[in-house]
């Protein structure tokens, strides 16, 4: 089998966001697809996926490792490490439809016969981010099925923020999502980097009550130190991950013990074969991975194979609301219940873009090759 071509397929999503995919075709009619880091806009998809595309045509898409080896990690930038993550995203599709099998049986079987969500509303909140707002779409989710929910509600302040009193909106918004959805359902909060150790503190202590299932990037990721206090002394689970690519990026981290929960990213990190290898990597540590990812359904799909066969896996990230056609993006449809999503069983990733749904959304894309 070798690969014919490589071509992207980009959809409208909002007005800040676009969800790009990846196709491989082979000379065998086998289609493998994968999807890119919304950070790869339209404008770098010549500049990076071209030549990444280049040294793959011709190859044995089933080489999956022979194929990844040819890009060398300490010579890619993100936006290269992002593309190899869609690429090798697509060669697992195809290598999963070569041999009739779904990618997690490929990857050691399935460890459990569901993958449980959280509804990231972060997205869905946009203009209106008042706690109010927050809490609406909050207790929606709720609605929906979804026992986890998260919000990013710090996200309007610059970093290095110092103090509790300077994060009063983001702390309100929090106490009005605990009061929207009470206190059986779990609660997460993203601080995307916003604070120092002094001050990820003050605000864990203001956040301690309701009781919050993590408290995730409350620092910067190259502030270890910063992470390893917070971690000691939050008195709350920390997490955090997303942003770091290979293996190498992630040994530092785990290494100095500054996270309870990893969250690597399968469109940054590297695909589906960097992302077992960190959360292996992580499980040395007893640490359980909790893959970042609030983008399309392909991204869902591919985070799902990859843990579904990790015995140290809690919860998925998906985002909620953010597009109402979503679900039809994708054939067959995308299926959550209650929150969860049962294990698919059809070869390869078990999606298919849709062509109609697609059209409906497009925006042109330069091709490959």
């Amino acid at each position: 089998m070798k690969i014919t071509a490589i071509n992207l397929e980009t959809v409208r999503v909002t007005e800040r966001v676009d969800w790009t995919f990846v196709h491989i075709d082979t000379d065998e009619g086998i289609r493998g697809l994968g999807e890119l880091n919304p950070a790869v806009r339209r404008s770098d998809h010549l500049g990076t996926v071209r030549p990444m595309s280049d040294a793959l045509i011709g190859r044995d898409p089933r080489q999956i490792e022979k194929l990844v080896a040819l890009f060398d990690p300490a010579k890619l930038d993100r936006f290269g490490f992002r593309v190899l993550s869609a690429l090798d995203q697509a060669l697992w599709d195809i290598l999963g439809k070569w041999l009739a099998a779904p990618v997690y049986a490929l990857l050691g079987g399935a460890c459990r016969d569901e993958i449980r969500l959280y509804a990231n509303i972060n997205r869905a909140t946009r203009g209106d981010r008042s706690p109010t707002a927050f809490a609406r779409n909050a207790a929606q989710a709720v609605a929906d099925g979804f026992d986890a929910v998260k919000l990013a509600p710090f996200d309007g302040l610059p970093r290095g923020i110092d103090s509790a009193a300077d994060a009063a909106d983001g702390i309100a918004a929090m106490r009005a999502v605990r009061d929207a959805i009470g206190p059986g359902v779990d609660l997460l909060v993203d601080c995307h980097s916003r604070f120092t150790a002094k001050g990820a503190l003050d605000v864990a202590a203001a956040l301690r009550e309701l009781d919050l299932y993590w408290f995730e990037e409350p620092v910067p990721d190259e502030d270890y130190d910063g992470y390893r206090e917070v971690k000691a002394r939050c008195g709350i689970p920390v997490a955090g991950g997303e942003s770091r690519m290979h293996r190498r990026g992630f040994w530092e981290a785990i290494n100095r013990d500054t996270l309870d929960y990893a969250m690597p990213d399968v469109t940054i990190v590297g695909g589906i074969s960097e992302l077992k290898k960190v959360a292996t990597l992580a499980e040395a540590r007893d640490i359980p991975t909790a893959p970042h990812g609030p983008f399309g359904p392909v991204t869902t799909a591919t985070s799902v194979h990859a843990m579904a066969a990790h015995p140290l896996f809690p919860i998925l990230e998906y985002a909620w609301g953010e597009a109402p056609w979503r679900r039809d993006l994708i054939q067959p449809a995308e299926n959550i219940v209650n929150g969860r999503v049962p294990l698919p069983q059809l070869p390869g990733l078990g999606v298919e873009l849709n062509a109609e749904t697609v059209a409906q959304h497009r925006i042109a894309n330069p091709s490959t090759r």
